[in-house]
């Protein structure tokens, strides 16, 4: 395992996915469409949620979905790369995630999921975009898109946890900060029986759980989902204030039982 090979590719990864997290559709789109920018109305954010309470739900729709292209195309981007370029003497630099799972890494020079790092940064610049004043979103989009891209297990286990809560207290912002941590959670216990060796390898475990072979979902994984649940529970610091002395608005579009 090359040292300088594993200190220069994250960096490169987290770079990649700074960049590419720091491209924003809300404000060019809002000021086309709307004559507004939406940093300037509502709660001042461009992410999704502010863009829906101001413009509807198509335009929810539309930046919420490209929020999360951006956060998943550098993390595949990268794992193409590493896995599929023969960078190193006729191989690539990485194990496909099911060499990994199996144990057969001798011989490439990274042996870790590296590309996981292009998350961190597609997080970080959607938080502090370069492009726009260093003023973005809050995570949330970050964490579904990682979420359902990489694991339809974990997907569906979030997907249940953030519209029950939303039904429950009618918070976008609580919902998503439940589901955040829900997700970290069961990341850490599939993690851990991994390390254990209680999960069999093989391909219909990798199928079960994530999306068949191709990203290697270990402890780097459930690291990373930590890492998001931790910033984006962060971020909705002043909505947690807003919950606690009622003034948090909620959604108007579903039913809640518990106002």
């Amino acid at each position: 395992m090359n040292i300088f090979v594993n200190i220069l590719v994250p960096i490169i990864c987290l770079l990649i996915g700074y960049l590419m997290g720091s491209a924003n559709i809300s404000i060019p789109l809002g000021k086309m469409v709307f004559k507004q920018d939406p940093r300037e109305f509502g709660s001042h954010n461009p992410g999704a949620t502010n863009c829906g309470r101001l413009w509807g739900k198509k335009y929810f729709l539309i930046v919420f979905f490209f929020d999360v292209f951006k956060t998943i195309s550098p993390l595949y981007i990268c794992w193409a790369i590493l896995t599929f370029v023969p960078l190193n003497n006729g191989l690539p630099l990485l194990p496909s995630a099911s060499a990994m799972y199996a144990g057969n890494i001798d011989g490439y020079m990274i042996q870790w999921p590296v590309y996981w790092v292009a998350v961190i940064g597609a997080m970080l610049g959607g938080i502090y975009p370069c492009f726009i004043g260093f003023k973005g979103g809050k995570a949330a989009s970050c964490m579904v898109g990682i979420t359902l891209t990489t694991s339809w297990t974990f997907g569906v286990i979030g997907a249940l946890s953030y519209f029950f809560t939303l039904k429950r207290s009618g918070y976008v912002s609580l919902a998503s900060i439940i589901t955040s941590i829900i997700n970290a959670v069961v990341t850490w216990v599939w993690a851990i029986l991994l390390l254990l060796k209680v999960i069999p390898v093989g391909t219909y475990w990798q199928f079960f759980v994530n999306w068949g072979p191709m990203l290697y979902c270990n402890y780097v994984y459930a690291i990373l989902m930590t890492i998001i649940s931790i910033v984006l529970i962060i971020r909705h610091r002043t909505n947690i204030g807003r919950i606690k002395a009622g003034t948090e608005r909620q959604i108007t579009w579903m039913k809640v039982k518990s106002k």
